[in-house]
């Protein structure tokens, strides 16, 4: 496996081919989900995120109160299957076949 140099952040497998990091994000709904906080793109690649400002905070409030977030994926009340054809077949498949590979939960 071939190392990064100088801060570069592509990485490699083993046979030397660029490989980059997926990012997922998987959303499930209860009962009391925040529907008027997340807001999906249209894309399913995308996901928008507003948080009302604490008024406790008082006036001159400097609270973030939005993040956008650019994804692979949005897998918004996406049953086991789907997350693990979408995200893990591969990553799982290639891990057995002797290639690093890692799952965040």
């Amino acid at each position: 496996m071939k190392r990064p140099k100088n801060g570069n952040k592509q990485y490699f497998t083993r046979m030397g081919t660029r490989k980059k990091v997926h990012a997922f994000v998987r959303v499930k709904p209860t009962d009391d989900f925040a529907h008027e906080m997340i807001r999906y793109g249209d894309d399913k690649r995308s996901i928008d995120i507003h948080l009302k400002k604490d008024i406790r905070r008082g006036v001159v409030n400097n609270q973030q109160t939005d993040w956008s977030f650019k994804l692979d994926g949005v897998l918004h009340d996406a049953s086991q299957d789907l997350v693990y054809e979408t995200v893990a077949k591969d990553v799982v498949s290639q891990a057995l076949d002797g290639y690093n590979g890692n799952l965040i939960n």
